[in-house]
């Protein structure tokens, strides 16, 4: 479940996860990347760079998120520095909650309008969701976690993956918060592969 909370679409994702696991019989495993690395690989720019897309992208996220049933306030800020935010997903990437602080983390920037570019609100909503978030600055800024984010980034791009949210089960690749539908149907055995689908016969 490769994820960037610069994406109202990943929130939308997340607010729906711990419910598709239970009804799916799944477990997620967030993976953070960069949204920004994967737009510059594949020579795409994302909504807020195009004024027309970005008007637009407001409009569809209030409706999705009207549909859904789920609040969406959105950041102080956007677009806005998420990588200290992904790579506290990353510090915890081992423990088995961390879906769980990966959706507390986009709650707070898209619900609680919390600023994800300050690592103390970070460290809080860590603290909050039940994780360690002692000494976070240091931890966070350790070559190590840089580099398991960078990592990350660079297997979704050689997986194929241009936008977040983006799912990723047996080579099958499901983009966006409204194909979740999709792979639900996937799982259950309800949708074959894509190489193995035909179109209806006019």
């Amino acid at each position: 479940f490769y994820v960037d909370f610069i994406s109202p679409y990943t929130y939308l994702a997340l607010a729906q996860a711990r419910r598709f696991e239970r009804e799916h019989g799944v477990r997620f495993e967030p993976r953070p990347v960069v949204y920004a690395k994967l737009l510059e690989a594949t020579g795409l720019v994302g909504p807020a760079q195009v004024e027309v897309k970005r008007r637009y992208t407001f409009a569809d996220i209030l409706r999705c998120a009207h549909r859904q049933g789920v609040p969406l306030v959105g950041p102080p800020a956007h677009p806005f520095r998420s990588l200290e935010a992904l790579r506290t997903g990353v510090l915890h990437r081992e423990h088995p909650r961390v879906l769980d602080l990966v959706v507390a983390l986009a709650t707070a920037c898209w619900v609680e309008r919390r600023d994800l570019t300050d690592v103390a609100v970070i460290a809080d909503v860590t603290t909050r969701a039940g994780f360690d978030a002692s000494d976070l600055a240091e931890r966070i800024a350790a070559p190590d976690v840089k580099d398991a984010l960078a990592a990350s980034t660079a297997e979704a791009i050689e997986r194929g993956v241009f936008g977040v949210p983006t799912f990723v089960v047996d080579r099958e690749m499901f983009w966006g918060h409204d194909r979740m539908a999709h792979l639900a149907d996937y799982l259950a055995g309800r949708l074959p592969p894509a190489s193995e689908l035909r179109a209806p016969r006019p």
